[in-house]
């Protein structure tokens, strides 16, 4: 039987009054804690479908999560207490790798670094994450994660949901036995369970990224006075660049006040911002792509330095090695652990120093872009605590904002870090940029509150349908769910 109780906790830690285990969950982010009633580690859907049958007929909610790595946001904890985490880090198969086609169908567990090394060598890559090696594929996704190369969601083609009621379902063309026919004709739901709790995907369809003759990583350092111009040139070259570019981004951004500071990487360099982006394609058409983002620098923008790396021969003593290495869809830990100053991700948690996220959406505009760091600057400066700033163009139209919170795990930083993310949200929020993904302490009121007169009858309805009994992650961001 692989459905089994959590035994690593040391025995009697906590426990409520009928002895039924009732233990919070480590969190990096320090959020609230929660109560967890148990932890379930199915390795089959067949026996995710038994456990949300049982859950039904018992009224215990279910938090499933795929490898538990959602740090700054909640970690390994539901956004309400009570639950059933249901950990699903052992369905690890890749049910099928396609190399003709250019995807992947994968199960929860299955990790950046699994899917990665299996595609070593192949006419295909992985549009990973700058984050953790061993996070999820699905998980990060199904969060609208931002892969190097593309926003994550783009990689997303199907998927296999354990639904409420114990029914399965499959959408995007993908069927129960791995293959993939493409999108079918009539209305597609695949979307339907990006950020939601309408049921438990357990595998997904991803598509992968044709492995070009050439990736160039382009990085350029701008003094941090120049934000304007430089926010300025960005949004042209976004705006002219060819679909085989990656992900442009600006970032190394540092917000950091006097007090506060403690917990900031030692490298960070308040006085300086960056844009990066890789270019894929044959050699030729990545050398005019280059030649054409170093015009806009000189009539719009002056570097400091602009680099541009030959992701296939940088070495690895040069400090953008590990930029190199993502560019050209191999995961690496060694900033995140830096970061967290840590020997291995399995420490995360318990790191001495902790992050928080905040993750609005920032139009593409020059102005909208200077006004978003002056916002997260004012709350910085207003609570005595750093953040750390990144935007990530994800279309013609917006970007993601990327902010890390760092803190001493001690009770006043804690509390001054909880603090700027709640004022800043609000200050966001009137700004017109709201959270594009949410953490467990504000998921509940996050569809809410990007419109006083929101409703979510039709949203309630599927989750009425699909899942009849409220069992599936209450609260994530359905209201009332």
């Amino acid at each position: 039987m692989a459905i089994t109780e959590e035994t690593s906790r040391p025995a009697g830690a906590c426990a409520d009054a009928v002895g039924a285990a009732l233990c919070p969950q480590p969190d990096l982010g320090e959020h609230r804690p929660r109560k967890v009633r148990a932890t379930r580690f199915p390795d089959t859907v067949e026996e995710v479908r038994r456990q949300v049958l049982v859950a039904r007929a018992e009224g215990t909610p279910l938090y499933p999560l795929s490898t538990g790595r959602n740090w700054g946001m909640g970690s390994r904890s539901p956004v309400v207490g009570d639950c059933t985490v249901l950990d699903l880090s052992r369905m690890d198969a890749i049910r099928t790798l396609d190399l003709d086609e250019g995807y992947a169908v994968v199960e929860p567990g299955v990790t950046q670094r699994q899917l990665s090394e299996l595609l070593e060598g192949t006419p295909w890559m992985l549009n990973v994450t700058a984050g953790c090696a061993d996070a999820g594929v699905v998980g990060n996704t199904l969060e609208r994660g931002d892969g190097t190369i593309r926003a994550r969601a783009e990689d997303l083609l199907g998927l296999e949901v354990v639904l409420g009621t114990g029914e399965i379902l499959t959408t995007g063309g993908l069927d129960r036995h791995g293959r993939r026919s493409g999108t079918v004709a009539g209305p597609d739901l695949t979307r339907t369970f990006v950020q939601s709790n309408l049921g438990v995907v357990t595998a997904m369809a991803v598509s992968l990224i044709p492995r070009p003759e050439a990736i160039t990583l382009i990085h350029a350092t701008f003094a941090r006075d120049a934000l304007g111009a430089a926010a300025d040139a960005m949004v042209r070259i976004s705006r002219s660049r060819v679909p085989a570019h990656g992900m442009l981004r600006l970032k190394d951004l540092f917000v950091i006040p006097d007090e506060g500071s403690a917990a900031v990487p030692e490298n960070a360099d308040p006085n300086t911002i960056t844009i990066q982006v890789p270019l894929l394609g044959t050699r030729a058409a990545v050398q005019d792509a280059e030649r054409g983002i170093r015009d806009v620098f000189r009539q719009f923008a002056k570097p400091i330095e602009i680099r541009a790396l030959d992701t296939a021969t940088t070495s690895e003593d040069d400090p953008l090695y590990a930029r190199t290495r993502f560019a050209s869809g191999t995961p690496t830990c060694e900033a995140l652990r830096a970061g967290l100053r840590v020997d291995t991700c399995a420490q995360a948690d318990a790191a001495p120093v902790g992050w928080l996220m905040f993750l609005p959406v920032v139009p593409l505009h020059p102005v909208s872009l200077v006004t978003a760091v002056e916002l997260m600057a004012i709350e910085s400066e207003r609570h005595g605590t750093a953040g750390m700033l990144e935007f990530n163009v994800i279309s013609q139209h917006s970007t993601n904002m990327v902010t890390q919170i760092p803190f001493l795990r001690e009770p006043d930083s804690i509390e001054r870090a909880h603090v700027l993310r709640a004022t800043a949200r609000d200050s966001f929020l009137r700004a017109g940029f709201p959270p594009y993904r949410s953490n467990i302490d504000q998921q509940p009121w996050e569809i809410t509150d990007r419109s006083a007169d929101f409703q979510d009858g039709p949203l309630r309805g599927l989750k009425r349908l699909w899942d009849p009994d409220g069992i599936i992650a209450p609260g994530r961001y359905l209201a009332g769910s």
